[in-house]
């Protein structure tokens, strides 16, 4: 599948020094994290740590009161205007989120179109493509994802797991620079959950870039290049998935990992 180039030094994502606030509460505190070219970063950490917000600020779902997201080194959501940053407009900030490919813990599939309808949409609208050449994309990504025999489904006629690999299957045929998966399998039935997550190792191996905020520890294991742990809005520890299931290093950690494992048996 071909990507979409970028120079290859250059972080995909980068998050400098990014803090945010809900009212009083400080949802994100002074968050420092780089993503590369084709990594695979998982997120991880309790309930009400940051890790969903942190990847709304991406694609600027959420936007933050300090520092800056930047995608390929440009940063989303501000522009340079003498020496102060201001809003950046709404075309430039949907320019840069049509790069961003996201999978949200609901399919957000609209209802009244079919799996193939569902993936071109984007493709006509945003891309602004023909039909015909979208069609073809359309029925190439969900082959990928195992629909080849769905594409004339509506959402009601597929199971979840189906529709969340049409969601996937519409931000693959974006040929996005990154990919968000935010918790993609927390709302499926425990019987439908490995077909997910098989789509998302697929992924994986043909080399995109995703960042991807799971409790599926067995993901993390075998498919993440680097795991991030957060608490409290915080980045407390990067490690490598070897190192991280060894012993991560960190108190908050450990405990998180061990209440983990200890449900999972």
């Amino acid at each position: 599948m071909s990507k979409v180039p970028g120079a290859q030094d250059t972080p995909v994502v980068e998050f400098r020094g990014v803090s945010k606030w809900f009212g009083e509460l400080h949802v994100l505190n002074n968050v420092n994290l780089t993503i590369n070219r084709g990594e695979v970063v998982v997120i991880c950490g309790p309930s009400g740590s940051g890790k969903s917000t942190l990847l709304r600020t991406v694609n600027y779902l959420e936007p933050i009161q300090e520092g800056q997201v930047l995608i390929d080194g440009h940063p989303i959501g501000q522009r340079q205007v003498g020496d102060r940053w201001v809003e950046d407009t709404q075309a430039n900030i949907n320019k840069m989120r049509s790069e961003i490919g996201i999978v949200f813990q609901s399919f957000n599939l609209f209802p009244h179109m079919t799996a193939l309808q569902n993936v071109m949409e984007g493709l006509v609208t945003v891309r602004k493509m023909p039909v015909a050449e979208a069609e073809g994309i359309a029925k190439q990504t969900l082959t990928q994802v195992g629909l080849g025999d769905r594409m004339e489904h509506r959402p009601s006629k597929l199971s979840g797991g189906q529709q969340q690999r049409v969601a996937i299957a519409r931000a693959l045929a974006m040929r996005p620079r990154v990919m968000l998966f935010d918790e993609p399998t927390s709302a499926l039935d425990p019987e439908l959950i490995g077909e997910v997550l098989s789509v998302m190792q697929q992924v994986a191996r043909e080399g995109y870039t995703m960042l991807v905020v799971t409790h599926e520890m067995g993901f993390a294991r075998e498919v993440a290049d680097r795991i991030v742990f957060m608490d409290n809005g915080e980045v407390l520890l990067e490690s490598q998935p070897e190192q991280f299931f060894r012993d991560p290093g960190h108190a908050r950690a450990r405990e998180f990992l061990g209440r983990l494992l200890w449900h999972a048996n």
